[in-house]
């Protein structure tokens, strides 16, 4: 702790000014351009000063304010507690438990990637609150800073987890020499290639939406001053645009969806730029992002659910995506998990079966749902939409072919689905399998199971059936519609599952 100094307050790196006023700046460029000059005119003056005055005014006092907010940031370890405190007119004073820091990961924006500094950012387990963040750090230091916080932690693990951590690490050091992986090297690279194709096969339909919605949120907030300029061209051709609609409306459609692979593969790109990710005995570490550099930790006993997914595009190139939850407020789950894109069949086994070593030797029961949950599918997402569709058809008759072609696609598509669900269970782990277009498989240790819901609706009573689900500290899994028995046994095996278990759950 001498070596970090830790024992007197500390400030971050003189270079943080510079990282707080681009954040204050840029708070005050959107108060600037949505409230100034969208309300009143890029040409209003105020007391005599024009926008672009104001503008130095506030970029100078932006200025003094993020001199005086780096003064007042200090941290600090107080006896067995990380202290922050901060803030000008309001002091805030944030004390954080050592034993309670989950995870502290380092991240690195552009503009800190411009500076040589880093950030760094505090978790604890289950809190609804933003994580603590260190704007302004050298990597050295935040390294260390990082090493200290994460082994003040593991002295405060009573003896007996000690022992089970001890027990799980030989454990995986034992599948890790057994699957090759060297210490230190990175089990998975993605490349500028490798990057296209993720791009090129991620879901353009969700993009495209997203793009549609921003857009027009955009078009209709600023309609007067996006469509102002061009709105004496467009009644002037208002006739040739309805006579041509009928080649621009698919060449709309086309270049909208060119717009959205491209802005797929961008993203993509800046998300997993350079990514690499490494799994040993403490636990899994992802680094990737081009424009904000991430570097995230989840200890081995914080993993709570491994899911597997992928789509029709990635299924012909044979990529998947694994995404590993950890224990954390439903709020934050999916901001905390760490997404590895990409990974072959190869990289898939690996990392499955060194954080769940239980899949290789243990002999899994497989259980279907009933037809019941078939029938109710089939009834609810193909009859009574087409039925719907056809009685329409009596007004516009394209709406009736519509029906038509709509009833065997979607029995097609509603069978395929419910054949593709299935839980498998062993005496330490489940898996849940659900998809045909986007197959998933979701996998989690009985032991760090919270909970087990046994819920039944009077219609399943009637016929024999049940349904179960799984509550992690990462989320909840469920299976529909299965035979009340073995429901019943699986219910009753995982509840004694957890309440004999010795492991700490997280």
């Amino acid at each position: 702790m001498s070596k970090l100094g830790l024992d007197v307050a500390q400030r971050q790196s003189p270079i943080g000014i510079a990282i707080i006023f681009f954040k204050n700046l840029r708070i005050a460029i959107n108060i600037l351009i949505s409230v100034v000059a969208v309300s009143f005119g890029m040409d209003t003056s105020f007391f005599g000063l024009s926008i672009f005055s104001i503008g130095i005014i506030v970029i100078a006092i932006f200025l003094v304010i993020s001199f005086l907010q780096y003064r007042k940031f200090m941290f600090y370890v107080e006896g067995n507690y990380f202290v922050i405190e901060k803030g000008l007119i309001s002091r805030d004073k944030i004390t954080v438990p050592l034993e309670r820091i989950q995870t502290v990961n380092i991240k690195q924006n552009v503009v800190q990637q411009l500076l040589k500094v880093v950030a760094i950012s505090i978790d604890t387990a289950g809190s609804d609150q933003k994580e603590m963040e260190i704007s302004a750090l050298s990597r050295s230091y935040a390294t260390s800073l990082q090493e200290y916080l994460m082994a003040q932690k593991k002295k405060t693990v009573e003896q007996g987890e000690e022992d089970d951590k001890e027990d799980s690490a030989i454990l995986m050091d034992s599948v890790s020499f057994e699957l090759d992986i060297p210490k230190g090297q990175s089990l998975v690279n993605l490349s500028f290639k490798d990057l296209l194709k993720l791009g090129l096969t991620e879901n353009h339909l969700r993009t495209a939406l997203l793009v549609f919605a921003v857009v027009n949120g955009y078009v209709w907030q600023y309609e007067e001053y996006l469509l102002k300029p061009f709105e004496k061209y467009i009644d002037e051709q208002a006739d040739y645009w309805m006579n041509e609609y009928l080649i621009l409306v698919p060449l709309s459609i086309v270049l909208f969806l060119i717009v959205s692979v491209l802005i797929s593969m961008i993203q993509t790109i800046l998300k997993y730029f350079n990514l690499q990710f490494y799994i040993d005995r403490a636990g899994v570490r992802l680094i990737s992002g081009l424009l904000k550099r991430n570097e995230i930790q989840i200890p081995e006993h914080k993993i709570q659910i491994l899911k597997i997914t992928t789509n029709p595009l990635r299924k012909l190139i044979g990529l998947k995506t694994l995404i590993i939850k950890q224990a954390s407020s439903s709020q934050t789950v999916d901001k905390k998990s760490i997404t590895v894109p990409g990974c072959n069949d190869e990289q898939e086994w690996h990392i499955t079966n060194t954080l769940f070593p239980e899949s290789i030797g243990d002999q899994f029961t497989t259980v279907r749902p009933n037809n019941y949950l078939l029938l109710r599918m089939t009834v609810w997402l193909s009859l009574l939409p087409s039925l719907l569709l056809g009685l329409l058809g009596f007004v516009q008759w394209e709406i009736g072919l519509a029906a038509l072609l709509y009833l065997p696609i979607s029995l097609f598509f509603i069978n395929k689905y419910y054949s593709s669900i299935s839980l498998c269970i062993s005496p330490d782990m489940i898996s849940i399998d659900t998809g045909w277009v986007f197959p998933t498989s979701q996998n989690v240790k009985l032991y760090k199971l919270q909970s087990v819901g046994f819920k039944q609706s009077i219609f399943e009573k009637r016929r024999g059936l049940a349904s179960l689900v799984f509550y992690t500290a990462a989320g909840h899994l469920r299976i529909s519609n299965i035979d009340e028995r073995n429901a019943s046994t699986i219910y009753n095996n995982a509840l004694y599952t957890i309440e004999s278990a010795d492991k700490g759950w997280m």
